[in-house]
């Protein structure tokens, strides 16, 4: 089977490198989307439960030109629907159309569903829709229609240790890619200044541990019939094998005590509560006694905070933390323009990155190397 990992904008590399670890150095990059090859009902449980920045796992079942809707309706209905689906399997068609003919996502959805459910009656005749969900998207880009199956079900950035709303969340999958694309390691203290929720510190202790990220939860196709059953369980096993006895200097603060209270109960949700601790405090007063570390943050932005002169103040301040910590390197993810302006220099790296929706920079301020 081809896989497609959709990304978000900006860690296409990011997810390239973890499939790599992986075991899967064969992969590509087109749209958005990591293709890898040759895979089996194994490679899609390993990556279901490991990947840390993926989005979700697609079968790339069909592709196909498609300029008119009998084109689309021929291609659709071509593929042997009834090796995947069983009579009693629930249908969702989702559209996705960028620069072609067929743009209408109601009706392409309308013909797509069309064409699965005439193949399948072929094979069962009639058909009940009560049973499993199958997604199904139809992704029609300049005209070619690839036709890819969802095997997660929700995103994968739905661990399901963050069962508390807070304002402003960071998704899992993001912050997970920020730590790659930081120098942290697990030898270094780490520290989010601005830790709401406590994504970013939880998704460090995950990595620091080597912890499937979605080892607790489940995925879509493990309730169809087409599955070999024992893929998931050897995945699992695989998943077992992870690194309790690490020591670790991992920290996370916030001014909000019911952010800090929200954190900790995430934190104890992921099996991670004594890696991880969580302060009271503003993000300018702290302090380390580490020679060297890192610090990754989410600081809050005009979008939710609403005033842009406390997004100035916030990126001046942590510019005089940066100087009183000499020996630490700084990260920040920011849509401000001015942040390097504010901050008191130019940032050593630069990516453009999106997170819920809105462009953002992410910002390296680089300390010293260690000796």
């Amino acid at each position: 089977m081809k896989l497609l990992i959709p990304t978000a904008t900006g860690i296409e590399a990011v997810v390239k490198r973890q499939l790599t670890l992986l075991g899967y150095p064969d992969t590509r990059a087109v749209n958005g989307r990591i293709s890898v090859d040759n895979c089996n009902w194994l490679d899609i449980a390993r990556l279901n439960l490991f990947l840390r920045s993926g989005e979700r796992v697609l079968i790339k079942l069909a592709e196909f030109n498609a300029v008119t809707f009998d084109e689309l309706f021929d291609g659709v209905k071509s593929v042997e629907w009834s090796d995947i689906i069983d009579a009693n399997g629930r249908i969702n068609v989702i559209t996705k159309t960028v620069n072609s003919k067929l743009f209408a996502h109601h009706s392409v959805q309308a013909i797509g569903k069309k064409a699965i459910v005439s193949r399948l009656q072929q094979k069962y005749g009639i058909l009940d829709e009560s049973g499993a969900e199958y997604k199904i998207e139809l992704d029609i880009t300049d005209d070619v229609c690839s036709v890819n199956l969802d095997t997660s079900g929700v995103g994968l950035h739905k661990r399901g240790y963050r069962t508390e709303p807070y304002s402003a969340p960071l998704k899992e999958t993001t912050a997970a890619a920020l730590i790659d694309l930081s120098v942290w390691n697990p030898d270094k203290a780490f520290a989010d200044l601005f830790a709401g929720s406590g994504t970013l510190p939880i998704e460090a202790a995950i990595k620091a541990l080597k912890i499937a990220p979605c080892i607790n939860r489940t995925f879509a196709y493990q309730s169809w019939k087409c599955v070999d059953k024992q893929a998931y369980k050897t995945a699992l096993a695989e998943a077992n094998d992870i690194r309790l006895d690490r020591q670790l200097n991992i920290i996370g603060g916030d001014i909000n005590p019911k952010a800090v209270e929200i954190a900790n109960f995430h934190a104890r949700k992921a099996g991670v509560d004594k890696y991880v601790k969580f302060n009271l405090r503003n993000a300018k007063e702290f302090v380390s006694r580490q020679s060297y570390g890192v610090t990754v943050s989410n600081p809050p932005y005009g979008e939710r905070l609403g005033d842009l002169d406390e997004v100035k103040q916030i990126a001046k301040d942590m510019g005089k933390l940066y100087k009183n910590l000499d020996n630490w390197n700084f990260y920040f993810l920011s849509p401000y323009q001015d942040f390097e302006r504010d901050f008191g220099r130019r940032a050593d790296k630069k990516r453009y990155i999106y997170n819920a929706g809105i462009k953002c920079s992410y910002y390296a301020f680089n300390g010293p190397k260690p000796k």
